[in-house]
């Protein structure tokens, strides 16, 4: 089970968009394409110009609690009935 998931909140905690809070668009291994972070622009013939998402490493975001404005980790536990559940590690609450 991934710890983070398509849609959710995250902050950037290093590299040039330092502290920039977006949501994730697409995983793809260890790269995370984030909406409005890392952004190129490239020249394509016939339409000028158009706006590229470029992947970011997944160690350089967080998840980010949107209730709190604060970021925390995610761990994953397993209840009794041996379902995985994602929680953060700050406040032990539960992520959907």
């Amino acid at each position: 089970m991934k710890k983070l998931r398509n849609g959710d909140p995250v902050i950037v905690i290093s590299w040039k968009h330092k502290w920039k809070v977006s949501v994730i668009e697409k995983i793809d291994w260890e790269r995370v394409y984030v909406t409005w972070v890392n952004e190129a622009k490239k020249a394509m013939k016939g339409k000028w110009f158009i706006k590229k998402l470029l992947p970011i490493h997944i160690s350089n975001i967080m998840y980010y609690l949107e209730s709190e404005k604060k970021w925390s980790k995610i761990k994953i536990d397993i209840k009794k009935d041996w379902k995985r559940v994602r929680k953060t590690k700050l406040d032990n609450k539960v992520v959907n």
